[in-house]
Order: structure tokens, then sequence, then C-alpha cells
């Protein structure tokens, strides 16, 4: 865990801890409000309008393309869509 000194230090040079006082990381989000980067995995259905249901959302692109691959070993037909902004009504 790091020292009260070192997030003071960080916050007289201006720079974003990349930590919280409780020592874990902290997670940048893509505007102020927003939400963090994630990766939805989608598999293809006719349960839904879109013709896609969600199955697993991820922080780690790496982890997405692990669930994406067990689905399409499964034979479903899937894709990972990254999403850094919260959808908004128009």
């Amino acid at each position: 865990m790091k020292s009260d000194g070192f997030y003071r230090a960080l916050r007289r040079l201006g720079k974003m801890a990349d930590y919280d006082s409780n020592g874990g990381a902290v997670v940048s989000v893509s505007c102020p409000g927003g939400m963090a980067r994630q990766f939805r995995v989608q598999v293809q259905s006719t349960d839904t309008p879109t013709g896609w249901k969600q199955v697993g959302s991820f922080c780690d692109q790496r982890q997405a393309s692990e669930c994406a691959a067990r689905y399409q070993k499964a034979g479903q037909k899937t894709r990972i869509v990254a999403c850094s902004a919260l959808p908004t009504a128009a």
C-alpha cells in the first residue's frame, strides 16, 4: 500500500493517480462521469430485436476474445463490441 505522501506528491505534480487510497488500481474512464472501457461479447440470437445477445462484459480484450472463442467452438457466431462511452438517446 502506498503512503499518503505518495498521493500528495502525485496531486502536486498534477498527475492522475494510478492507484486509489486503498492501494488498488484505478481504471480510467472514457470521459468525466463516463464509464471504464469494456469489451462486450455478443452471440447471434433470434431472441432479441437486434439479432445479438450479450453473454459477457470484460475490461480486458484478451479475456473477451477467450470468451468469444469458447462460444465459437460451440458453433455460435460471435462478435466483440468495444465500448468506451455510455450510450445516450439522440
